[in-house]
């Protein structure tokens, strides 16, 4: 079902025996209402982020590109849309996994900055074009927001929206890619180069790495983060890899979520894990 509303309307009714734990929050404060649905709660390692295109011109800008990071409202995003049921995560990797740098402050919302950014960028500005994945309105409320903020210091964002499919397959080419798409990087793996490896690590482009992303130092870091079995030396590798990612605003990284699993009440057994998001159905029961 690609509406989110036709998804609740079918949990409320019993139509459905259980759905998409990353639903809205407000549509999630719906579904408590019923009698024929319980919530499942559980924390996740689920990193929504802008991914950038950073092989491309002006996107390829380290100036321009610290621009848009502060241009976006994180926490209007956080605690006026989603109602502060997610998590502030600055960084590509989730911040309750090893290799996620403890201190680090991550960008905020700026115009100030912003500006000082941008007069730094020495190409002409032109419209960007963010993709937004239809049926998941929170990637179409980031995009509107960034606009928004973008707007108020001179960069025109355009935002296109289509089924994920049509998405992945863009993102999969370079030229077809859009400047930039919001999504969110699920858990693969519990291991950091799962988030900050395979996102910005040029071994990784043409597969998972559709940032194009191409750094001599960081390809360095996550080489050597996968050629030990050291933990510690890992953790530091990933550390500082996950920092300079985020520095560079190489993405936007917004939050970490919070998994909330819609079920029929008279569903039992259901047992959540960050690979799968709760969807692995073998123990699940009607009571």
């Amino acid at each position: 079902m690609l509406e989110t509303n036709t998804r609740v309307q079918g949990m409320i009714k019993g139509d459905f025996q259980g759905t998409d734990g990353y639903l809205p929050f407000d549509q999630i404060l719906r579904l408590k209402e019923s009698k024929n649905v319980q919530i499942l709660e559980a924390e996740s390692m689920r990193v929504f982020y802008f991914n950038i295109h950073n092989g491309r011109s002006l996107m390829n800008d380290v100036h321009f590109r610290r621009a848009l990071a502060y241009a976006f409202d994180y926490d209007g995003f956080i605690k006026d849309i989603l109602k502060g049921a997610v998590a502030r995560n600055p960084s590509p990797n989730p911040n309750n996994l090893w290799g996620a740098p403890k201190d680090l402050k991550g960008f905020t919302y700026d115009l100030e900055k912003a500006k000082a950014e941008l007069a730094q960028v020495k190409e002409p500005l032109r419209p960007i074009t963010i993709g937004t994945l239809a049926g998941f309105s929170e990637t179409e409320q980031a995009a509107a927001l960034l606009q928004n903020g973008a707007k108020k210091i001179g960069i025109e964002i355009k935002i296109e929206s289509a089924p994920w499919p049509v998405v992945q397959s863009r993102m999969q080419d370079r030229d077809k890619n859009y400047d930039m798409v919001p999504l969110w990087k699920s858990t693969y793996y519990v291991d950091p180069n799962n988030w900050v490896g395979e996102l910005y690590g040029s071994r990784y482009i043409g597969t998972r790495n559709s940032t194009y992303a191409k750094d001599a130092e960081l390809d360095q870091w996550i080489d050597e983060a996968l050629a030990t079995n050291d933990q510690e030396k890992r953790r530091v590798l990933y550390e500082k890899a996950a920092t300079k990612v985020t520095e560079q605003a190489m993405g936007i990284f917004v939050y970490n979520t919070k998994w909330y699993g819609p079920y029929a009440a008279n569903v039992g057994g259901i047992r959540f894990s960050p690979i799968g998001s709760g969807q692995d159905m073998r123990w699940a029961y009607f009571k």
